[in-house]
This record gives structure tokens, sequence and C-alpha cells, in this order.
């Protein structure tokens, strides 16, 4: 077992109040995503976790999958009213699904701070175009690399810089730590450009969200 997927397996079960975005500032991001996807489509969750976002995406008429390397969070996310087919993998692999499989790929809640390495993320790129469709759009959040100073230390957590753009993130309360590698909006446009006509849009001051609509 990974030491990320240990980490998301200690803290499921605190995952939604300790972890999660409050209601107030979860409904904005999610409108903004609804719109982003538009007319219901077929949608690939990366990092589905807990699901907090799965009751929106199928009230407006979409068709999801998830995929999440933590079997906790998947038995808590099929606990919802409404599940969904889940698969449990690594989103840093070759994704399990087929060529042009999805309209749209999600990857919310700095589901993508957790990269193994630098490198990892060119062919996580060309995986998310290999299984969207023709004009299928990519959207995620991501932090910058300013999160972490300002994050610091605060109730059971600790953040210690690493690097200029990697920090380890410590859970005191199940003796659990992830490392966190944080890129600019620079390293996203290069990683992303050859597969995506890319937007970038800020989401507070140390947080943007990255729209990629799939070059054809």
């Amino acid at each position: 077992m990974s030491s990320t997927e240990r980490f998301f397996d200690a803290i499921a079960r605190r995952y939604d109040h300790d972890y999660a975005l409050t209601r107030e500032a979860s409904q904005p991001r999610l409108a903004r995503l609804l719109a982003l996807l538009g007319t219901p489509r077929r949608v690939l969750d990366l990092g589905v976790g807990t699901g907090r976002e799965l009751p929106a995406l199928l009230d407006a008429g979409h068709e999801v999958r998830g995929l999440d390397l933590s079997a906790e969070m998947i038995a808590l996310c099929n606990k919802r009213a409404r599940p969904i087919p889940i698969l449990q993998g690594d989103l840093w692999e070759p994704l399990p699904f087929g060529p042009a499989s999805f309209d749209a790929v999600i990857a919310l809640h700095g589901t993508l701070a957790h990269a193994p390495s630098d490198a990892s993320l060119p062919p996580f790129a060309a995986e998310v175009a290999r299984v969207l469709a023709s004009g299928g759009v990519f959207v995620a959040e991501v932090p910058r690399p300013s999160w972490i100073d300002a994050a610091g230390s605060r109730g059971a957590s600790d953040v210690t810089r690493v690097d200029a753009h990697v920090a380890r993130y410590e859970d005191r309360r199940v003796a659990a730590s992830i490392e966190a590698r944080l890129f600019d909006e620079a390293r996203w446009r290069e990683v992303l450009t050859p597969w995506f006509h890319l937007e970038i849009e800020p989401l507070g001051e140390h947080e943007v969200r990255l729209i990629g609509r799939r070059c054809d």
C-alpha cells in the first residue's frame, strides 16, 4: 500500500468534517462546474473520494463514474443514496478506461496535488486526453505553490515545506502524512497545452481552476 493510499484510508471517516470545503464555499464551485459541463455528459470523477459533488452532478443528468485510490473513501461513497460505478485505482497510472469513454473528466478539491513526481504530469495529461471524446472538457481545481506557506500548522495537522513546490502534510490524529506537489500556472500550461485549449481561472488567492477543452 502506498503512503497516499494509507493517508486517505486513515482520514476517510473524518474527511467531510475536517477536510472538505463548507457548503457555502463549495456551492459556487459546483455551480461553475455544472455551467462548464453543460448538457448531460459522461463524466469521470478522478479522486471521487466520499462523493460530495455527486448529488449535484446526478441531479443535472450527468452519467458519472469514479476512480479513487482509497478503499475506505470508496466504501463511504458507496453508501450514498445514489451510488455510482467506482474503480479503485491510481490516477497517476494508465487510466482503466478505453479511448473516448467520457465527455468530461474532473479532478476537484486538490486531487492533483499528490503527483508522485513532476515527471508524472505529462503522461497524466495524455491519459486524460485519451479517455476524452472529441470536444471533451477537463476541469481541475489545483493549489498554487503559495498554498504551502499559507497553510502552515493548524488544528490536528502540520504543513512543512520540503522545497520550492513540495510540502509534507501530516495529520497528527492518525499519525499519517502525505506529500503535496504544487505547480504554478506556467507548468500546467506546459503540460496541458499539447492536448487542450487551456483556460485558467483564479479560485481565491492560493488555488486555480484549470479548464481544458480537448484539441481535435
